[in-house]
């Protein structure tokens, strides 16, 4: 896999779920600057800024919320 297969994608602020729930880690409560990452086409995980890795809570379809977050020209790609 090389740097153009793979996503990384900080989320300053909040992620909020369509009915308005924020996605918290479940380690530590965090719910700011999540990092979204995965593979180009695949699924998305996240992590918090203590370093937390964690698959998104249901029913979050990861594939989409990689790659909505790819397509959001708010949040900054690495």
């Amino acid at each position: 896999m090389t740097e153009f297969d793979r996503l990384d994608i900080t989320v300053q602020g909040v992620i909020n779920l369509p009915d308005g729930t924020v996605i918290t880690c479940p380690d530590c409560g965090g719910t700011q600057d999540l990092t979204i990452y995965g593979p180009v086409g695949g699924a998305g995980r996240l992590m918090c800024p203590a370093g937390h890795h964690f698959d998104p809570p249901a029913p979050v379809d990861a594939v989409a919320l990689l790659a909505d977050a790819a397509a959001d020209p708010r949040f900054e790609r690495f």
